[in-house]
């Protein structure tokens, strides 16, 4: 009898692998259908995969957009305690990535929302030396970035501030 239990959990247990391989989404797909949401004006649903994506592949190599998307997404959402976890992990993770200019401005306004005048100080700072921008013969220069949930970020550096659009809309200014 005991041969028998041993073979049928055996069983069991490979039926259950087995389905659970055919189930499970790829990689790949997950972020296809967290981009064709996000690109259908689906924010929730996008974020949804994007999650799914970070919890089922966290060493995946879409993690930047990941982080990126959960950081925006629980900013847009006013929570404030999470989208300054996951933009220090984006940050932290990926310093040369062309959305850590526009992550360091979510941290900025949110770090003005809690009134934390040194950290508003250390990020101002951040921003205001993250390139060298020459404007010898131009008045601004302009930095675009399309972020994971399909919004375009846009930041214009003048003489005396950088301004941060989202949407075509001014988001944050941050003053020299």
């Amino acid at each position: 009898m005991t041969e028998a239990r041993k073979i049928i959990i055996l069983c069991l247990g490979f039926i259950l692998c087995l389905t659970s391989l055919v189930c499970a989404e790829s990689e790949a797909q997950l972020y296809r259908k967290a981009a064709q949401a996000a690109k259908a004006g689906r924010t929730d649903f996008a974020f949804m995969y994007y999650n799914d994506l970070g919890r089922d592949y966290p060493a995946s190599k879409y993690r930047e957009h990941v982080l990126f998307a959960q950081g925006e997404y629980y900013g847009r959402s006013l929570n404030y305690a999470e989208s300054t976890r996951v933009f220090n992990a984006f940050i932290g993770g990926y310093p040369e990535s062309k959305g850590r200019l526009f992550a360091l401005a979510y941290l900025y306004t949110m770090a003005q929302h809690e009134k934390d005048e040194p950290l508003i100080e250390n990020l101002k700072k951040e921003i205001l030396t993250f390139k060298q921008v020459g404007l010898v013969f131009k008045e601004f220069k302009e930095y675009t970035y399309r972020s994971p949930l399909y919004r375009t970020y846009k930041a214009v550096f003048r003489i005396d501030q950088v301004e941060f659009y989202v949407g075509g809309k001014l988001f944050a200014t941050v003053a020299y």
